[in-house]
């Protein structure tokens, strides 16, 4: 709980990181993200982050989540558990469906209603359009250049490691250890992206930017 406590604080960017420098190697400064952000997890489960740390009480209440798909918005999937799986800043919580695998690449919309932060506010209703699946093309493309290519591309690759294409995230670096190993959640790329490792902080990551990393190379086979 303290932990979470002094993530809030983080969250509303009134705490950086103690790296010092500037460019790939600038101090972190935390910041909220979006009111509600969603990902898949895998064929049954879905990623739901948070802008704010929640009491887990709250937070692990399936009631509180309804998933549907776009097209057919009176039909929500049927929920089998919602758990909080962001043990660094309690934002982001893992539903897990219970009527079946989901559709891949669909578009489905997630609606939350009053999940409570630590200190017991409502987060009121909030609702999130997201496609399921996730592969190189889609969204980790994006999540790549805007978070890790400014040091690893063609211009600066740090480590001889390079993120700015599908291909070079196969590649070796300085010490010939493979970056990416499809299913490998102990692979390089997917290490160095965890809470509090050094990519985490240099790319300036949420939890769910690193759980969609882990969740492509292991649930999905880091697809293109």
């Amino acid at each position: 709980m303290t932990r979470w406590r002094i993530a809030l604080a983080a969250t509303w960017g009134l705490a950086t990181a103690a790296t010092l420098g500037s460019g790939c190697h600038a101090a972190r400064i935390i910041a909220p993200p979006l009111p509600l952000r969603a990902a898949s997890a895998n064929d049954f489960g879905v990623d739901v982050e948070f802008a704010e740390p929640l009491g887990r009480a709250s937070a692990e209440d399936a009631t509180r989540y309804t998933i549907r798909a776009a097209s057919a918005p009176g039909t929500p999937r049927s929920l089998y558990s919602a758990t909080v799986v962001d043990t660094f800043y309690g934002r982001v919580v893992q539903i897990l469906i219970a009527d079946g695998p989901l559709p891949d690449t669909a578009d489905l919309i997630v609606e939350t209603q009053d999940a409570r932060t630590l200190d017991g506010k409502s987060t009121g209703s909030r609702s999130v359009t997201f496609r399921t699946g996730l592969s190189y093309r889609a969204p980790l493309r994006e999540l790549f250049d805007s978070r890790c290519s400014s040091c690893h591309g063609g211009s600066q690759a740090a480590g001889n490691y390079r993120t700015d294409s599908y291909e070079a995230l196969f590649g070796t670096g300085t010490d010939t250890t493979p970056n990416l190993v499809v299913g490998d959640p102990n692979c390089l790329l997917v290490r160095r992206c965890r809470p509090g490792r050094s990519m985490w902080d240099k790319g300036r990551l949420s939890y769910l930017d690193f759980e969609m990393i882990l969740n492509w190379v292991v649930s999905y086979g880091a697809r293109l």
